[in-house]
């Protein structure tokens, strides 16, 4: 049994530590061997620490996904939309599992609980970039989000192609058991 919680600022090195090592395992075929070897948990739970000590003044927010162990396996994160170009009002801005725990409902729980946070702070709509050769697109579409929009960016000094995915009611993510 999973639980999903609010994240606290004691939660950071684990979200760190989940965060780098899911990189790992999910971009192991799209980014360079090199740089996934060499991610830092400290410089990552440096970031989640920033995080969430300015989610007052940021909007940001994260959520973590708790084992029988108490241990954290899985979180995300969302945020008001970033660029203010789309009609989508909030954003899934992150969401990472460890590979043991997927497919196993956590990333379900983890977007529904972003959602209604979303939700909470009148953002009923939502948003989120994913690179296009992630097997996570299978997810998205799954959960009903549709395909917006797709732009290049830079990663390791790859170029890659991500896709933003979009609910224009994020409703059906939350009252639903997507």
């Amino acid at each position: 049994m999973v639980i999903v919680r609010a994240a606290t600022i004691d939660d950071t090195p684990a979200i760190a530590r989940v965060n780098a090592d899911t990189w790992r395992t999910a971009y192991r075929n799209i980014i360079p061997a090199y740089f996934l070897a060499n991610l830092s948990y400290e410089v990552r739970e440096s970031n989640w620490r920033e995080i969430l000590l300015n989610a007052d003044n940021t909007g940001d927010f994260a959520c973590v996904a708790e084992n029988d162990l108490g241990e954290i396996v899985g979180f995300a994160a969302g945020c008001p939309e970033r660029t203010g170009k789309y009609d989508y009002r909030g954003e899934l801005s992150a969401i990472y599992i460890l590979e043991a725990y997927q497919r196993q409902g956590i990333g379900r729980q983890l977007v529904r609980e972003i959602a209604a946070k979303l939700a909470e702070s009148g953002f009923n709509s939502m948003l989120l970039w994913v690179l296009a050769d992630n097997s996570a697109c299978k997810f998205y579409e799954a959960l009903g989000g549709e395909k917006v929009d797709e732009r290049e960016t830079v990663r390791a000094g790859v170029l890659l192609k991500e896709i933003a995915y979009g609910w224009k009611n994020t409703a059906i993510l939350i009252d639903s058991s997507a």
